[in-house]
Formats: C-alpha cells, sequence, structure tokens
C-alpha cells in the first residue's frame, strides 16, 4: 500500500488525474453494458421462462429502448462522478455533443461487424464476436476521448494551468471545435450511420416486377431488352461480377442518397452556421415519403438519385474558389456524366434533367457565355449519345417498341369497339391484331380499368413474350395520328381523368418487396420484422398525413418554387431550377401516364423536400450574413500587420450571433 502511495506521488499531476478518469469511465462503462444487456433481455424474455417480455414481438423497438436507458446511465454517471471536476452547466451543447458521440459510438460498433460479415464473407460466432470486440474497443477510445475534450466541459477552466499531453490534446480540440471543422465530420458518421441502418432494413433490396426482370437480364437468365432500361442492367451486372452479391445495387443507390444528402447538410452548414438546419437536411432521407423507395431497386428511384447527386456537385462547385479551373471541369464532367445516366435510365426523365443542367453549369460559371454554353450542351448530348450507343454494344438488347403502350391506351378508351375495328382495317392490321384490340376495349370498358391496357386487358401471346407490341408498333402508330385529331375531344378528357388520377388518387405509396422470391435470393431474404416496421411507419403516415404522397400536393410545391417572383437569400436560382425540372416531370405525364402510382412522383416528392430546406436555409443564411456584417462594423476594419495597435477585447455575441465565423 504505501508502495502503491509512493509510486502514484512519483506520477506527475496528470497523469494521476488520468487514471482516475480512466478507471471511474471504465466503471461507469461497465455498469451502463450490464443496464444495457440486462434490459434488453428483460424486454424481450420478461421475469420468467414461462411468458414472454412486453417488446418480445418487437426486438428492435426493444434495443432501442436498452440503448437509451444505458446512455442515461452512461451520461448521470460520466457527467456526476468521472467529469464532476470540469462539467459546466447542463446545456444544449453537451446533450448534442453526448448524444452525437453515442451514435458515432455506435456506428464504429457496428462497421467492423459489416466489414467481416458483408464484405468477407465471414459468418461464425468466433469472427462476428472478434469483430463486435475490435469495433466496442474503437467505439470506448473514441467516447473517452470525446467526453473528456468535448462533452463534458467547463468554459470557465483555463486549460494551460495544468499542462501536460492529456491538456495539449483538450486544447487542440477545442481549436478545432471553435473553428468549426467537427460538425462536417460529425455529420457524415450520422449519414453512415442512416445509410448502413436503411440499407439493414430493405436488405437485400426490395424487388418489382421490373426489377426481378432486371436482375434476371444482368444475371444472364434473360436476355436484356429495351422494355427496362439496358443500363441498369448492365451496372447491376457489372457490380455482381465486382462483389458476387445481388445486395450491391440496393446498397449503392442507399450510398448515393446519403452521400449526397451529406454533401448538402456540409453546404447549408456552411452558408448558416445552423446544426439544426444542417441536420434537417440529413432527416430528408428518413422522411416517410423518400424512405419508402430508398431500397428498391427501381428506375425511378436511380433517376431521383442521380438527380440529387448532380445537385450535390453543382452547389459544390458553386463554393470554390475562382481560381479553382481544373476542379470546376472535373465537377462539370461528372455531373454530366450523373446526367446522361439519368436519361439512359429513365426515357422520360429527360425533360426533368434539362433545368438540372442548367442548374449545373451556372454553378460553374454564374455568368457561363455563349461558348461554353455551346461547349457544355455538346459534352452533355455527346456523353448521352456515346452511353447509349456503349450501352447497347455490350448488351445488344431486344428491341420491344414499348412507347406502344400509349397509343394502345389512348385507342382502346377514346374509340368504341366498332371504330376500333374500323381504324384497325384502315391502318393494315391483320384480322388476329384487329380482334384483339376490340377484345381489349371491351376487356377494360367492362373491368373499368382506365390505363394500362396492355398488361390489364390485351390478350397477349405467351410465344411472343414483350416483343409482340414490336409486331404492331407502326399499325397503332399510324391508328393514332389518324384518329386522335377526329376525336380530341375525347382524347382530352380520357388523358385528363389519367392525369387526374396520378394527381390525386396515387396508390403504391410502399412496397414491400414481396418479390423478392427468386432462387438466387433464398439466402438472403427479407427481413419480416424489419420489413412490418417499416411498413407500419410509412402507412402511419399515409394515413395520417396522406398529402406527402399525392402528386397535386408536390406539382403545386414545383409550381411555387417556379412561379415565385424572387427567393431571398443564396439558394434563389435552385430553387426555381429545382422547382422547373419538378414540373417539367410531372407534366410530361400528362400525354403518357400509364396508371397512379406513387413512385413517378418520387423524383418532383424528393426534389420538392430538398427545396423546401434550401428555402429556410436561404433566409438562415440571410441572417448569419448579417450578423457577421455586424461584428466587423463593430470591430472596425483591421490595422496593417505591421502597424496594427492593440484592440479593445471585442464584446460578446448578441443573441442572433455566433461567436465563431465558419471556415
Amino acid at each position: 500500500m504505501l508502495q502503491s502511495t509512493a509510486w502514484s506521488r512519483g506520477m506527475p499531476p496528470w497523469g494521476r488525474k488520468g487514471w482516475r478518469e480512466i478507471a471511474a469511465f471504465g466503471v461507469v462503462g461497465a455498469l451502463a453494458f450490464v443496464v444495457e444487456t440486462a434490459s434488453f433481455n428483460l424486454l424481450i424474455l420478461g421475469s420468467s421462462s414461462s411468458s414472454s417480455g412486453v417488446l418480445g414481438m418487437a426486438p428492435a423497438l426493444a434495443s432501442a429502448v436498452a440503448t437509451l436507458l444505458a446512455m442515461g446511465v452512461s451520461w448521470f454517471g460520466n457527467r456526476y462522478w468521472t467529469y464532476r471536476d470540469q462539467r459546466g452547466a447542463v446545456d444544449r451543447r453537451e446533450v448534442t455533443w453526448f448524444v452525437t458521440v453515442n451514435l458515432a459510438g455506435m456506428a464504429v460498433t457496428a462497421i467492423p461487424v459489416f466489414i467481416s460479415h458483408g464484405l468477407l464473407g465471414l459468418g461464425s460466432p468466433l469472427s462476428d464476436n472478434a469483430a463486435r470486440l475490435v469495433g466496442w474497443s474503437a467505439a470506448t477510445v473514441l467516447r473517452f476521448v470525446a467526453y473528456r475534450n468535448l462533452v463534458f466541459i467547463h468554459h470557465g477552466k483555463d486549460s494551460a494551468q495544468v499542462p501536460g499531453p492529456v491538456d495539449r490534446l483538450a486544447t487542440t480540440l477545442r481549436r478545432v471545435r471553435e473553428r468549426r471543422v467537427l460538425w462536417p465530420w460529425c455529420l457524415a458518421a450520422m449519414a453512415s450511420i442512416c445509410g448502413f441502418a436503411v440499407e439493414t432494413v430493405f436488405h437485400p433490396g426490395y424487388l418489382s416486377g421490373d426489377s426481378t426482370d432486371q436482375l434476371q437480364q444482368a444475371l444472364g437468365d434473360r436476355p436484356v431488352t429495351d422494355w427496362h432500361p439496358p443500363v441498369m442492367a448492365l451496372l447491376w451486372r457489372i457490380l455482381i461480377d465486382a462483389t458476387g452479391a445481388v445486395s450491391v445495387m440496393a446498397a449503392l443507390q442507399t450510398a448515393v442518397l446519403w452521400a449526397s444528402l451529406w454533401v448538402l447538410a456540409r453546404l447549408v452548414w456552411k452558408k448558416t452556421g445552423s446544426r439544426g438546419l444542417s441536420l434537417a437536411m440529413l432527416a430528408v432521407g428518413l422522411a416517410p415519403h423518400i424512405l419508402t423507395f430508398t431500397g428498391v431497386v427501381w428506375k425511378d428511384v436511380h433517376m431521383a438519385y442521380t438527380l440529387l447527386a448532380v445537385l450535390a456537385v453543382a452547389l459544390t462547385a458553386r463554393e470554390l474558389p475562382t481560381d479553382r479551373t481544373k476542379t470546376r471541369w472535373v465537377l462539370l464532367v461528372l455531373g454530366v456524366l450523373l446526367l446522361a445516366y439519368t436519361v439512359l435510365v429513365r426515357k422520360n426523365g429527360f425533360p426533368a434533367a434539362i433545368p438540372v443542367f442548367a442548374l449545373l453549369v451556372l454553378a460553374m460559371w454564374p455568368s457561363p457565355g455563349r461558348r461554353r454554353w455551346l461547349i457544355t450542351t455538346g459534352v452533355f448530348l455527346v456523353a448521352t449519345v456515346v452511353g447509349s450507343l456503349c450501352v447497347s454494344a455490350a448488351t445488344s438488347p431486344v428491341a420491344t417498341s414499348q412507347y406502344a403502350q400509349i397509343p394502345l391506351d389512348d385507342l382502346t378508351h377514346v374509340l368504341t369497339p366498332d371504330q376500333l375495328r374500323d381504324a384497325a382495317q384502315q391502318a393494315g392490321a391483320s384480322a388476329d391484331f384487329r380482334a384483339r384490340l376490340v377484345t381489349t376495349a371491351v376487356e377494360c370498358q367492362k373491368r373499368n380499368i382506365p390505363a394500362d391496357a396492355y398488361f390489364n386487358c390485351y390478350p397477349t401471346d405467351p410465344s411472343l413474350g414483350v416483343t409482340e407490341l414490336s409486331r404492331n408498333a407502326d399499325v397503332l402508330v399510324r391508328m393514332w395520328t389518324r384518329q386522335m385529331p377526329k376525336h380530341w375531344q375525347g382524347y382530352i378528357e380520357y388523358r385528363g381523368q389519367v392525369f387526374a388520377k396520378l394527381l390525386f388518387q396515387g396508390n403504391l405509396a410502399f412496397y414491400d418487396g414481396s418479390e423478392t422470391n427468386l432462387n438466387v435470393l433464398k439466402s438472403e431474404p427479407v427481413n419480416e420484422p424489419l420489413n412490418s416496421t417499416l411498413q407500419s411507419y410509412v402507412t402511419g403516415f399515409t394515413r395520417d398525413l396522406p398529402l406527402l404522397f399525392q402528386g397535386w400536393f408536390w406539382l403545386a410545391v414545383s409550381l411555387v418554387l417556379t412561379l415565385r417572383r424572387r427567393w431571398a437569400g443564396p439558394y434563389s436560382r435552385e430553387l426555381r431550377l429545382l422547382g422547373a425540372s419538378s414540373l417539367l416531370y410531372i407534366l410530361a405525364y400528362l400525354p403518357t401516364a400509364p396508371q397512379s402510382n406513387f413512385r413517378y412522383v418520387y423524383w418532383p416528392a424528393l426534389a420538392g423536400t430538398i427545396a423546401l430546406v434550401l428555402a429556410v436555409a436561404s433566409h438562415a443564411a440571410r441572417r448569419h450574413a448579417a450578423a457577421d456584417n455586424a461584428v466587423e462594423t463593430d470591430t472596425g476594419p483591421a490595422a496593417p500587420p505591421s502597424v496594427q495597435a492593440p484592440s479593445p477585447k471585442a464584446p460578446p455575441p448578441g443573441p442572433h450571433q455566433d461567436s465563431t465565423v465558419p471556415g
């Protein structure tokens, strides 16, 4: 005992304090671990073996409750024992940092398990526990350093009074915090956690009938056709060959979404200095009308997330210094390639891509000039055409004349069966095709089916498959061009009804991945409890706040964004162009809408939500800039370095000012 006391007395003050903190931190951490484990098992298993716990049917909710209890133990223990000498008053900053650090710790713990399981393919209990031990150790170190230097800090303390390595680290971290460069990394950690959680919920990716067909094309089980975008099947094939996993496509689109949201959140933070608004930008990815299709492998989702990525690229380029010319061109090429993919993955996405292309160019150069407009437009067109040719050469897609669905819908719903038979005979249709058209019109009328006649009413020939329409596409086009001008009133009435149903009676707000029944996916089935939880979340909002899933609402938002005379703040141009992109995309469905699915307005919903956050951020950016100008006006211009006189101490910031300026 005497030897121990003498040894401790020989240690420097910062060493004795450090060991005391480590011991106390370890005790609190062990207690929090026991509370989390015990509460989770109690909630799941109950207090006796004869009955289950109160949350036995909801393990995810039980885990969340247990984690919150453990966080409460950790906060009270560390605040009032481990760091009782350096804590200050409880404030929003302390709570925010505490929650952020613990979320980052959860991500650090999960990452090694994900690498071991998902990337290395190690599935034994030994490897899982070893990976979890590595993650837990790293998360413990992260929490210890962050608690001491970021969370439990007494602002009146002078760190220079107790010199030592630990305090030098604290001083360095405090300077980093004062320069406001740490928050973007916190946003990155939160985006990673959200992306990982969402990918886990949707794993291995929810498949519709369309995406199931594309997966079979990517695996080589079916020939590639142009009914669905060949570029998507080709990309999926490349990813499967590179990773050996079909789930990589869902993971990729989730990563694109959250990476783009992180970039936008970081830029909002830089402009406004508001942590709340930057978190609001990240929260867009968790909104029910956005989250619902995040992991569904659909061309509509690919188009929406690609356009969002272009917006992130454009706003990043706008913040570059004027002398970064090469970087601007690199970002321009990246944005153009993403836009080319948008057009190739969704044919009717071209109208939506035009305003986003203009947004990209104007972000590179505020006044591009005619020459730059011509060059960038040429690059965009060349990238699209060359990309289409390369995809066709790599996949050799079978032509299906999918566009013939549109005149088939119009003809069978506008003309009577007798008029349809006469029109088909005048256009040179065969007797068999005339009979099929009449059958289609009668069947749709009898079953009251307003659209999508090819899949719902047309008597297809199984031996022809998706190529059946291509045999009579020319006949349908001739019939349409001859008959619709004669029956223009009926045509306008019919298309108005279909478009109104798309806007006001949209369905398919949630897709449950029920098509994930291929043999290749039997080893990775959809997690039913997570699926049920996600469905309850989305359908609850569908019932309580249905306008989020209605096309008319996002059409109204796009009209306001486009037609408002002037938007104040730094994002005025972006708001108008996002509105124009959404408006053109929705209006493009007026003559072409096959049915009333929510996925057809998914991009306007995403763009409108992002635009609403940017509109609030614009207002906050103006206030932030005004506060900075007021501080500069109060302090006056600085003198040259050689003759600068000592300046009086600056007054403390006001209630609407920040003590630092974002770098």
